[in-house]
């Protein structure tokens, strides 16, 4: 038997990339991690309350150590003790590692979030930007109102009020009333994005 096949028969546990990146934010320790892991494993093998002993040989560290971790888990509610009955009425514990997948959800949410914000902050910072380099000057308070009402009162997406100031550049007005002139009657077509407003100019080409 050569090494990748032991390697291979050895088999695979699958670990979220959100754990490895995040678990210091659960504020679990690196040892805790690998207990985590170690349990994981354990419960892919449908044993979720394995013998700590074999825990802490596979870690080379005391079973009295492997226990503390497994209190400080958990501690943080990061895993739970449950017991339940079997089938012969008797009662056997199990840890339920889902805890921690819960919390690393509620972090991928958040994170989503976050990411979404910059991002919608970076098209509106892009969207006044361009209207002020169409303008040529910096914009007037009503100006920027009128920007700003286009964004969140009249939510035409950010890429669609850029190209409206781009068609007004083309035809060389350069009037925020225009502008708005524009994306009204872009509206009125039922055009709200890039692909939309493409259609519409391949239907209805210029003469």
């Amino acid at each position: 038997m050569n090494e990748l096949t032991a390697f291979l028969q050895g088999g695979q546990l699958s670990v979220s990339r959100l754990l490895l990146h995040h678990y210091q934010t659960l504020k679990m320790s690196s040892e805790e991690l690998v207990v985590y892991l170690q349990l994981s494993d354990f419960a892919s093998q449908n044993n979720d309350f394995p013998d700590l002993a074999v825990i802490g040989e596979r870690m080379g560290i005391e079973s009295s150590q492997i226990y503390a971790l497994i209190h400080q888990l958990l501690q943080k509610k990061l895993i739970t003790l449950k017991s339940s009955v079997n089938e012969q009425g008797q009662a056997e514990d199990h840890y339920d590692l889902t805890p921690a997948l819960t919390k690393l959800s509620v972090l991928a949410v958040q994170d989503a979030q976050v990411t979404q914000q910059a991002l919608d902050g970076n098209q509106r910072s892009a969207v006044f930007n361009q209207v002020e380099q169409a303008l040529g000057r910096p914009l007037s308070p009503l100006e920027s109102e009128i920007v700003a009402n286009w964004l969140d009162l009249d939510h035409y997406q950010p890429e669609l009020i850029q190209l409206a100031v781009r068609e007004s550049v083309l035809n060389q007005v350069y009037s925020l009333k225009y502008v708005d002139k524009i994306l009204l009657n872009w509206q009125k077509q039922n055009i709200t994005d890039k692909e939309s407003l493409q259609a519409y100019q391949k239907a209805h080409p210029r003469r």
